[in-house]
């Protein structure tokens, strides 16, 4: 079984934040089919933390925050920086930004 697309994953996330009373919003389009998402949770307070998927030392994927080194709800400037770097990298990416007071990811059993 192939996995969904990009678009199709970013519909979806935005579906279950209306659904859970969250405000999704989509920061940048990337690849409609094979696009890499990255999900910018915010805080009211402008705290956030960034999400994307990483493979496992099992070979799996799993959604991770990409600050490994400090706690999950950083500085928003931070979040945002590190978000123009991975975009440039990759500029087929996907942000979907998230506004939740909880750590919550609706693409997890995606």
């Amino acid at each position: 079984m192939s996995e969904l697309k990009s678009y199709l994953k970013i519909k979806s996330a935005i579906r279950a934040s209306s659904a859970n009373d969250k405000i999704a919003t989509i920061v940048h389009k990337g690849d409609k089919d094979n696009g890499s998402i990255l999900i910018k949770l915010r805080r009211n307070d402008s705290m956030s933390c960034l999400l994307g998927k990483s493979l496992t030392h099992e070979g799996n994927y799993k959604w991770t925050s990409l600050f490994k080194d400090v706690d999950n709800w950083i500085e928003e400037n931070i979040v945002n920086d590190k978000i123009s770097k991975e975009r440039a990298i990759d500029p087929d990416l996907w942000v979907l930004e998230l506004e939740t007071d909880t750590f919550w990811n609706p693409l997890e059993e995606i």
